[in-house]
Parts: C-alpha cells; structure tokens; sequence
C-alpha cells in the first residue's frame, strides 16, 4: 500500500459494506447496510460524499445508471468495489489479522472464553 494512500476508519468501514454487495449498489443500498449492520448513525450525506471520495480515490468504480420507474424515473449513480480498493482491503486485511494475532497474547484479549 502506498504511504499515506490509506483510507480513514470510515472510509474502510464504508467500502466493505461496498464489498459486500455482489454487483453495483447505490448510495442509498450502501447507507441502509451500514446502519443496519453497524449499528452506527451516519447520516445519508456523509455517506454519499465517502462514496464518491473512494471514487475520486480510486478504490471505487461509480457510473450513472439509466432512468428507471422503480428508482422514480431518475437515473442514479451506483458504485462497485474496484480493483485498487479490493487490493488496499486485502492488505488492511493482512496487516490488522498480523496484529490481531500478537496481540491476542495479551490477558486482557486472549481467547480463552471457552
């Protein structure tokens, strides 16, 4: 990952929730799994201007979708994970599983719930 090219906390909060959707999704779809999953209250706006700064980024693909009658006849911008953002997230990834894993020696974070 490049220095300084690494997305703040709710950056990647919001492109994993990207992540999870199979195909495109609008900002709206993306808005609603996050709280839902989260539990977190972010308004609608915050976001669509996370959305398209991942765009701007790099890490997220983003085209204007054609008028349809469901979404009232106005065309909507969708995103996609793109192939950077996927790249960056697999190395968050590794780098916060490495972590994990010294820090789970710790007493106050060792696994021994069972």
């Amino acid at each position: 990952m490049v220095r300084g090219k690494r997305p703040g906390e709710f950056e990647q909060v919001v492109l994993l929730t990207l992540a999870g959707f199979r195909s495109d999704a609008t900002g709206r779809e993306v808005y609603e799994r996050l709280t839902e999953t989260t539990g977190r209250e972010v308004s609608l706006a915050a976001v669509h201007i996370t959305l398209q700064r991942l765009h701007e980024k790099g890490w997220a693909r983003c085209h204007t979708s054609a008028p349809a009658a469901s979404e009232g006849g106005k065309p909507r911008r969708r995103y996609a994970l793109g192939p950077d953002g996927a790249r960056m997230l697999g190395d968050l990834r590794e780098q916060f599983d490495r972590l994990w894993g010294e820090a789970s020696v710790h007493p106050l974070l060792a696994d021994d719930r069972g």
